[in-house]
């Protein structure tokens, strides 16, 4: 009650003097207020007037109406004081009531204590049943977890044998195709995605001498197809030869018959002398004419002779070089030279019929000459029967050696198949290695799994060892201090030996159970739920055996020392779980080498996709250059086209002239001018030729080189191997009859030979119609 009154006189003096201000406030006021007032009232300047006095009545009311409000708007504040006062006395008693219900929870709390005294003791007897329980559980514990060690170690021991069977398999495989393995056979033996990446590099390896292999035989390819180009040319000198010299013969036989007609219907008349003297210049004439015609023959025979011998030469150095031809002739190059024949025969042309105009003009002169002319002229027909037969003789050999070119193609063919039937074998073999690298991985993730699951069984069986650790020492600082009640409680002992007999017995039976646990942790492989629940159920099978606590006291010093050789066996277990984690870290370092491998394997794609994409921008520059080739052999091909109407212009102006005038220096120009024309004409043509036959060669070879390369990127990247063959079949080269070109393919390869690259090789071909005009 003093409390109270002390509280409540402590708040009431800390509210009043709030409430002594307000009214000390409002006093002042009316005290001032009035004060004034009386003050105005008592100056001498003061006069009531009506309207001045109604104005301070006014004001009265105004300031008695403003404090009116102001007294009730305090006296509000201090009912509020007020309030606010009793509740603060109000909680003053609620806090002096929870202090004296503090007081008497302190008392039952004590008593609580005691109570809890008295349950340590009973806790005591249950430390005795829960070490033995305890022993048994850490025995099964250590029991389950060495058979599962010994699982562990037998599943890896089994997958490192099944790795080392199929890593010996895969070797056998493989050793037909390797001859630089022995290096890596360390690194195999380490580590199985070691020794599949030394398997893949070796593929490569293999796929890369197979390309190179596969460019070698294409070079001889090349060189083949040159060789039969240079057969199918003298081939086609020499029938041409053999046409024109059976044409010259004709021509020869001809003249020679109507010149002996002619001789015949001469007749000798009395103008003898003058028509000998006209004979005379006319024979000297046309002597002169024939012996220059036959030294045009000679060399002309010469020339092809001389070209025959170099082509034959030719090819007899190809020959010995032991290089493979590739039938590529084509319709469009027999055209091309049936032109250069007309063109020929229509340049001959003026100059059989400008002889045979001198003949019928020298033909009245005698037959005397004319015999000797014709005897000239057989002897001549024998030596072109005799350089015929030579010819035909040579066109043999050149037939057979294009029977044994055409041999040497398909044998080359033959090796060209069998590289591809070796590159899809390695392809599957490449294959079936990376099948067993992912099974490898999965069996090693499955195993990582499962090592997993055992650490964390691991960890939970140690957190509980850790938790009956710390009980056990709490137990025994308890029983340290309970140690004097010891003294009491053994005169009950011998009472209590009856109950200890019963409690053996109940333990024989808890014994008989912790046997059927064992074989449940045994079938169970370590679950540490059922094993919490097997405890649990020991718990309550001890609890009922309290009632024998004092029985079982004297085992405390027993039960001491047990706990020791517990604490000792929690540390064989920590220092077991730490090998155990070494072990999970080289499993961990084994999974990182694998992503490792793994990384390099995904930078190797990336590397061949920057290949593909560098390949494909080669293609593109080759098509260009492809085009800008198309565009020159157009303006060539226009060139060609105005040379010929030049020559048929100047033929028909040779032929206006020649009927108007006879003169022999025009003659002789305008032969000059049909040469030249000719020369032109012939080189135009022979560099259209070249440069069909060149791209020709290019377009074989480009689908060689797509047949040989397509099939090592159809695994890797089929998408860009389609786009490939689109861009291959939509840009297939095409010549028509006139020799025009229509397109090209581009070649995969940028070391192959470009059209460029052939023309350099023939730089004759281009030089030679550009120096002419």
């Amino acid at each position: 009650m003093d409390r109270r009154s002390w509280l409540w006189r402590r708040k009431s003096s800390e509210k009043s003097p709030g409430e002594t201000e307000s009214w000390g406030s409002v006093s002042s006021h009316s005290e001032k207020y009035s004060d004034d007032h009386e003050n105005i009232k008592a100056s001498p300047n003061y006069v009531q007037s009506p309207e001045v006095s109604s104005k301070i009545d006014n004001n009265e009311h105004e300031t008695v109406k403003s404090l009116t409000d102001k007294l009730s708007a305090a006296l509000s504040s201090i009912n509020v004081k007020e309030d606010l006062v009793k509740q603060h006395a109000k909680v003053a008693e609620e806090a002096v009531s929870g202090w004296e219900k503090a007081e008497i929870e302190v008392v039952a709390l004590k008593q609580q204590l005691e109570a809890t005294a008295q349950k340590n003791t009973a806790l005591e007897d249950r430390i005795g049943h829960l070490d033995g329980a305890l022993k048994e559980c850490v025995r099964e514990l250590r029991i389950s977890r060495e058979e599962q060690e010994q699982k562990i170690r037998d599943a890896v021991i089994k997958k490192s044998k099944d790795w080392e069977a199929e890593k010996s398999e895969l070797e056998g495989q493989l050793s037909e195709f390797r001859s630089q393995l022995e290096a890596a056979k360390a690194e195999v033996a380490s580590s199985v995605d070691h020794g599949l990446q030394s398997k893949f590099e070796a593929s490569e390896k293999e796929i890369s001498t197979l390309k190179v292999a596969v460019l070698a035989q294409s070079k001889d390819l090349h060189m083949r197809t040159l060789e039969r180009d240079l057969s199918i040319q003298a081939a086609e000198t020499a029938s041409k030869q053999h046409l024109e010299s059976i044409k010259k013969v004709a021509k020869l036989e001809a003249e020679c018959r109507r010149l002996r007609g002619i001789g015949r219907k001469t007749s000798f008349t009395n103008d003898y002398r003058m028509g000998n003297s006209v004979c005379m210049e006319s024979v000297t004439d046309s002597q002169s004419d024939c012996g220059e015609r036959l030294l045009g023959l000679e060399n002309d025979a010469s020339c092809s002779d001389s070209w025959a011998t170099a082509l034959i030469a030719e090819l007899d150095q190809f020959k010995n070089d032991k290089v493979g031809t590739r039938s590529l002739a084509t319709s469009v190059e027999i055209e091309l030279m049936d032109d250069f024949l007309e063109m020929e025969r229509l340049v001959a042309l003026p100059e059989t019929e400008s002889g045979i105009s001198r003949f019928e003009v020298e033909a009245n002169a005698s037959e005397g000459n004319s015999k000797v002319e014709t005897q000239i002229m057989h002897r001549q027909i024998t030596g072109l029967e005799a350089k015929i037969e030579k010819m035909e003789t040579e066109k043999v050999e050149l037939e057979l050696a294009l029977t044994n070119t055409r041999k040497q193609l398909e044998s080359s063919t033959n090796q060209v198949r069998k590289a591809e039937v070796k590159i899809t074998e390695l392809q599957r073999q490449l294959d079936l290695a990376d099948r067993a690298k992912q099974l490898s991985m999965l069996e090693a993730i499955d195993a990582e799994e499962k090592r997993k699951a055992l650490a964390s069984q691991l960890e939970l069986a140690q957190t509980e060892v850790r938790n009956l650790s710390e009980n056990l020492c709490q137990l025994e600082g308890n029983i340290d201090k309970e140690r004097p009640l010891l003294v009491e409680f053994t005169a009950k002992i011998e009472a209590a030996e009856e109950t200890r007999e019963i409690l053996e017995s109940q333990l024989q039976s808890a014994s008989l159970e912790a046997g059927k646990l064992r074989d449940r942790i045994c079938i169970l492989e370590g679950e540490v739920e059922k094993e919490k629940a097997v405890s649990a159920e020991f718990s309550a099978k001890l609890g009922a055996l309290e009632t024998a606590r004092e029985a079982l006291e004297s085992q405390l010093e027993s039960a001491h020392l047990e706990v020791r050789q517990l604490q000792d066996k929690v540390s064989i277990l920590e220092r077991e779980v730490k090998e155990e984690r070494v072990l999970s870290a080289e499993f961990a370092a084994k999974s990182e080498n694998a992503e490792a491998a793994r990384k390099t394997l995904e930078n190797q794609l990336a590397v061949a996709d920057l290949e593909v994409r560098k390949l494909h921008d080669n293609i593109i520059s080759l098509e260009k250059k492809i085009d800008e080739e198309k565009s020159s052999s157009e303006a060539l091909v226009a060139k060609c086209q105005n040379l010929e109407d030049e020559l048929s212009r100047k033929k028909r102006e040779t032929e206006f002239r020649r009927v108007t005038s006879s003169n022999g220096e025009q003659k002789l120009r305008q032969e000059k001018d049909h040469a030249v024309a000719a020369g032109k004409l012939a080189a135009c043509q022979k560099t259209i030729a070249s440069l069909n036959r060149h791209l020709q060669l290019l377009t074989t070879l480009d689908d060689l080189m797509l047949e040989s390369e397509m099939p090592e990127l159809s695994d890797s990247l089929p998408d860009l191997r389609i786009e490939n063959t689109k861009e291959l079949h939509s840009s297939d080269s095409s010549t028509d009859p006139n020799g025009k070109i229509a397109g090209a393919t581009p070649c995969l390869d940028s070391t192959s030979a470009s059209p460029l690259h052939e023309i350099e090789k023939y730089p004759e071909n281009v030089s030679n119609p550009i120096e002419n005009q």
